[in-house]
């Protein structure tokens, strides 16, 4: 299925001219080209410039110009380069797009609209079912491995887990963050005891951005791929066979349960530092009792079989989510609606509650209850 077979609304499936000016502002090369700074100085203006007419994206009162500024700036800390410039680029063609028409506003609204759909929202989606999601359910889900050609891979979700879960732990050893030890490697010698726990192959790119599921519209994926496409400037070869990739050691590391836990809910990140494959540990809450020293990852390979070792951009781009989430407030908007809506006595089949549909429908009906759009607080008050 061809992204450009579809006429729907989302970002990457705009018309002609959105996709026309995107490329060519996003081009740095040749006399015309602008820098990073450039474009963005820009991009805020246009956001200055709106200032009220762009008010929230959808009915949950996220606000349009934070969630759009956010994409720039979560980017630019994370030191995502291309981040940087596709959002700025967006937003400035998104602007021009409406100009003529005096939509500029609803143009912008529009894109931010999609970023949260089809971007920040299948991020958030491990954190969120990873009570209902395990590596023993993945069979439910479909690789879909190219935005340009959606179709099912012919090895079996399951057997991927498994061989994800063994070279992750072949090559790590020990949780990349504490050290802890791997009670899966041991006995180990004397001395050691207490200091073994069960650890988690980590996925650092969610499977969930990539895989199709039951309750979920394969274009929907598809488009996913397509903005992490101009987010990141992956090569064609990664990104046409993202699916397969995403179990790969690459995309991986070993962790012990709260700092995967609190990975996979965007609570910290990896920030790149002047040596390759070692990175800083950045929270976005206070440090958890007992983290307070473990400041630094260094990745190597324990195995000496030469396992790669995780790709500097899926970092990034985790890094680049996590900061967006929470400088947009998206973060608290999606948990808000996962704890109202979402909990363990649900009478919703997981496959619908892991729907980008459902969860929207879920955001209008709390934009029906409350007043201000302003989200309840006390789910059982709605």
């Amino acid at each position: 299925m061809s992204l450009d077979d579809d006429r729907s609304s989302t970002l990457t499936l705009l018309d002609d001219y959105f996709k026309r000016d995107l490329v060519a502002i996003m081009i740095d090369t040749g006399p015309d080209s602008k820098t990073n700074d450039e474009l963005k100085h820009r991009a805020k203006s246009v956001l200055s410039e709106m200032g009220s007419t762009i008010t929230s994206v959808g009915p949950h009162g996220l606000r349009t110009s934070d969630l759009l500024d956010a994409m720039m700036e979560g980017s630019q800390v994370a030191g995502l380069s291309s981040g940087v410039r596709y959002a700025a680029a967006a937003i400035i063609a998104a602007y021009q797009k409406g100009e003529a028409s005096k939509s500029s506003a609803s143009e912008l609204i529009k894109l931010a609209h999609d970023w949260f759909s089809f971007f920040l929202w299948p991020c958030m989606l491990s954190s969120l079912f990873a009570s209902r999601y395990s590596e023993s359910s993945e069979s439910e889900f479909t690789p879909t491995p190219r935005a340009s050609d959606v179709s099912a891979d012919t090895v079996p979700a399951t057997s991927q887990g498994s061989r994800f879960r063994n070279l992750i732990n072949e090559r790590d050893d020990k949780c990349v963050v504490t050290g802890t030890l791997n009670i899966q490697n041991g006995p180990y010698p004397p001395g050691t005891e207490g200091r073994e726990v069960l650890l988690r192959a980590t996925h650092i790119l969610p499977r969930f951005v990539v895989h199709e599921h039951s309750g979920s519209n394969v274009t929907h994926v598809a488009a996913t791929i397509d903005i992490i496409k101009h987010f990141t400037k992956l090569p064609e070869n990664i990104l046409d066979d993202l699916s397969g990739i995403i179990d790969n050691p690459e995309n991986g590391m070993l962790l012990d349960a709260t700092m995967h836990d609190t990975f996979d809910n965007y609570m910290w990140c990896l920030h790149s530092t002047d040596i390759l494959h070692k990175y800083k540990v950045h929270w976005f809450r206070p440090v958890p009792m007992g983290m307070g020293n473990f400041t630094e990852v260094q990745f190597q390979d324990n195995s000496q079989t030469d396992i790669q070792l995780p790709d500097p951009m899926f970092i990034a781009l985790h890094s680049a989510v996590a900061h967006i989430l929470h400088l947009s407030g998206a973060a608290d908007v999606i948990n808000k609606v996962h704890d109202a809506f979402f909990d363990e006595g649900s009478t919703v089949p997981f496959e619908n509650r892991a729907s980008l549909e459902d969860f929207l429908i879920r955001l209008s009906l709390i934009e029906l209850t409350t007043s201000k759009h302003q989200l309840a607080t006390d789910p059982h008050g709605i």
